[in-house]
């Protein structure tokens, strides 16, 4: 089993043409951060990849927290129909100059104190690439809209335009010798600049129409703010590490341990598939046997997905880290190891809050978050300064077990069913799943007896 039977099973879990798409869209673009991530680590070895990582690491995060669930409320907004495109169009826009106003500012004071240690010219390299902030905010408001809207196909496209462009760029440079910690912020910045121009030509939505109203712009606060806190939390949970890695420790350390998460990748695109289905598919269902099944066999999908994933990452880790990455990145086979471990659990767990938002309990999703922050902040304190990168990766471990045990019984309790029911793939799905041609989510609808 691998990536291939996991995909087969996300893929029968719900209706085929919407997953699909997503499915095939996370699929091409893990590809391509598979190249990417080859070529930087190659070219610009542990010093420079760490380099690179922390001069992207501080605006992306400050553009994530900062962002304020905008998306969600533009996507929300724009699927209502109740707000012309041009006035929600207006109004993101003015939004997103203040915020990126604003978050610049505070990275001007930030970036200096976290990577003063990298040097000068690292630190350029770094205030330049605040000017992702705007982009990525705008390109991500631009994209909302248009999935919104129902426009899945555009949507996609610019999921991965903006990672097409950016490896063409890096694989350009790469070719003539001319690849630098430098050039690659560019070529990133660069690859949002063009996915901003794409997105607002596949909205067709004329300057003349596009109109600021505070009332708009009041709402799209409002609702973004309520779903931004476990967003946050979840964001901090799997970043923590890093940030800290930048802050205390050598350039190098940060390379080796940013090439040990690149590793978890994989298992990380079974569970986020899996809950793209699971929120619509479980919450179209009443209370009832039908539901329990529907959840369950999500869960165990994502579970065993993982699994078969991972076991061979596992036992070829080393192999991998030296064909693919090089030998000096040797050092970070420890640590990925149980970053690998930890991220089954990280993808079961994304399952879980997916269905747990489907009976309208996203609460407790935030809760957990917040849980395996709390654990993540103190282990990090703990075991950082004693195991270093093993340590970061045991406190990612220990974080996400504790946020499975919440999120665990929490969902048993809104869909009645136990703990280990609930995890525990039953004998049935286990054949199944060793059958993954003749596996079946749900009762087969009229359009797809059409489709087939």
């Amino acid at each position: 089993m691998g990536l291939a039977t996991a995909v087969s099973v996300v893929e029968r879990l719900a209706g085929r043409q919407p997953l699909s798409l997503s499915v095939g869209t996370s699929v091409a673009i893990q590809a391509l951060n598979v190249v990417t991530g080859v070529l930087l680590a190659r070219s610009l070895g542990p010093q420079g990849r760490g380099e690179l990582a922390a001069v992207m690491l501080w605006p992306g995060v400050l553009a994530a927290v900062g962002s304020l669930g905008v998306v969600d409320a533009i996507t929300y907004h724009a699927a209502r129909g109740r707000t012309t495109m041009g006035v929600l169009l207006g109004s993101s826009v003015a939004l997103c100059l203040l915020q990126s106003a604003i978050l610049v500012a505070a990275g001007l004071v930030i970036v200096p104190l976290a990577l003063d240690h990298y040097g000068s010219k690292m630190l350029g390299s770094a205030h330049l690439f605040l000017a992702y902030i705007p982009l990525y905010l705008l390109a991500m408001y631009l994209t909302a809209a248009l999935n919104g809207t129902g426009w899945y196909s555009r949507f996609h496209a610019m999921r991965l335009l903006v990672i097409a462009v950016s490896a063409a760029g890096l694989l350009l440079l790469a070719g003539f010798a001319l690849l630098t910690v430098e050039r690659a912020a560019i070529v990133y910045l660069a690859a949002h600049l063009v996915t901003v121009a794409a997105a607002a030509v596949c909205l067709r939505v004329p300057c003349s129409s596009l109109r600021i109203e505070r009332g708009v712009v009041r709402q799209l606060l409002t609702f973004g703010v309520k779903s931004h806190g476990g967003n946050i939390a979840s964001m901090l949970n799997e970043r923590l590490d890093q940030l800290l890695i930048s802050v205390f420790l050598a350039p190098a350390e940060l390379g080796l341990y940013v090439i040990a998460v690149t590793l978890t990748s994989l298992t990380g695109l079974i569970g986020s598939s899996t809950s793209l289905v699971a929120l619509p598919s479980v919450a179209r269902l009443t209370p009832g046997p039908e539901r329990d099944r529907m959840a369950r066999r999500l869960v165990a999908a994502a579970l065993l997905g993982s699994v078969a994933v991972t076991v061979p990452l596992l036992v070829l880790l080393p192999m991998l880290i030296t064909a693919f990455f090089g030998a000096s990145y040797q050092a970070a086979a420890g640590p990925a190891r149980v970053l690998v471990v930890a991220a089954v659990v990280l993808s079961t767990n994304r399952v879980l809050s997916a269905l747990l938002r489907a009976v309208g309990r996203p609460l407790d999703v935030g809760m957990a978050e917040l849980l395996a922050l709390g654990i993540t902040a103190l282990g990090l304190a703990v075991l950082l300064p004693k195991f270093g990168l093993t340590g970061a990766a045991i406190t990612s471990l220990f974080a996400y077990v504790a946020a499975m045990g919440w999120l665990a019984g929490r969902a048993s309790g809104a869909l009645a069913i136990p703990v280990r029911t609930l995890l525990v793939p039953s004998s049935e799905v286990l054949t199944s799943f060793g059958r993954v041609g003749r596996l079946r989510f749900g009762p087969k609808s009229s359009s797809e007896d059409g489709a087939r």
